[in-house]
């Protein structure tokens, strides 16, 4: 309870001092900090790997162009908001969310590592396809920044559990911290979408109505097309490896290559994915 206080206080204090968008350059280096150790925590072998990886995989990859392609004709923010979030992986945080359910924690941790990999190949080659004729993205300018974001953290997680396994659960064990560093993160992409909000018009704040929206509406879809996915023997493992998303990361694309109105989207998503959270929690310890 006392987290999604904590983290509605960083939303809320983001939205009453704009000026601190102006930090959003560490974000990223945030945001590396929690993917490191979240790493840590990875235990994954290729012998975990199910087909339901791969229809988790396929629709983590396709389902933001889907869905861009399809809204930008109406409103292009709603669009840039949606493909923010959608297109960012399973959350690192997931399967330690999936233990609480008590379901195959292994199989999310699996998903963690995929579709952040993935994602980070892909992305450099579909982002300016989305963003490139207005802000002049090329491949090789987010390629850069988004398999340094993935890879760095990921090498240096794998490096120090080869040589030191001691001194990695030493780490893993004291990595309570990285709470702080995602309140952060929320505080400053809300600051940043704060700011832009104030400087347009009025017509602004219904956008940000209708991205809120949006993102329920995604959220609840790719959580209940998740479980789908997952039939009878892992519903809430593809859903959770769907629906549960990295926000950090949606957050960190949106103010590094898309635009500060579209952190709204992963801003948003926060709220919602903890709400679905609350009530998987809630049916699973009153069945």
């Amino acid at each position: 309870m006392w987290r999604s206080i904590s983290i509605l206080a960083a939303i809320g204090l983001g939205v009453f001092l704009p000026v601190a968008g102006q930090l959003s350059f560490i974000i990223r280096y945030n945001l590396m900090v929690m993917l490191f150790l979240a790493f840590l925590g990875v235990r994954v072998s290729r012998r975990l790997l199910q087909w339901e990886h791969f229809g988790v995989l396929a629709a983590n990859l396709s389902l933001p162009l889907l869905l861009f392609f399809g809204i930008a004709p109406f409103q292009r923010e709603i669009a840039l908001a949606v493909f923010a979030i959608a297109a960012a992986p399973t959350a690192a945080a997931a399967p330690a969310i999936t233990l609480f359910l008590r379901r195959e924690v292994a199989f999310v941790t699996t998903s963690v590592l995929l579709t952040s990999t993935v994602t980070a190949l892909v992305l450099p080659l579909v982002l300016p396809w989305v963003v490139g004729k207005e802000a002049g993205v090329s491949v090789f300018e987010v390629a850069g920044p988004v398999l340094g974001l993935i890879f760095i953290p990921l090498g240096l997680s794998f490096i120090l559990k080869w040589v030191s396994p001691r001194a990695a659960a030493w780490i893993l064990h004291r990595s309570g911290f990285a709470f702080l560093l995602f309140l952060a993160n929320v505080f400053i992409a809300s600051a940043g979408a704060s700011a832009f909000v104030r400087e347009s018009d009025s017509g602004a704040i219904l956008v940000v109505v209708k991205i809120a929206l949006s993102i329920f509406a995604l959220c609840l879809f790719q959580f209940r097309f998740g479980e789908w996915m997952g039939g009878k023997d892992r519903p809430i493992e593809t859903g959770m490896a769907l629906g549960r998303k990295n926000t950090m990361f949606g957050i960190w694309l949106a103010l590094a290559f898309i635009h500060p109105l579209a952190a709204l989207g992963p801003i948003f998503y926060i709220l919602y994915q903890n709400l679905y959270y609350s009530w998987q929690l809630y049916v699973v310890r009153s069945g």
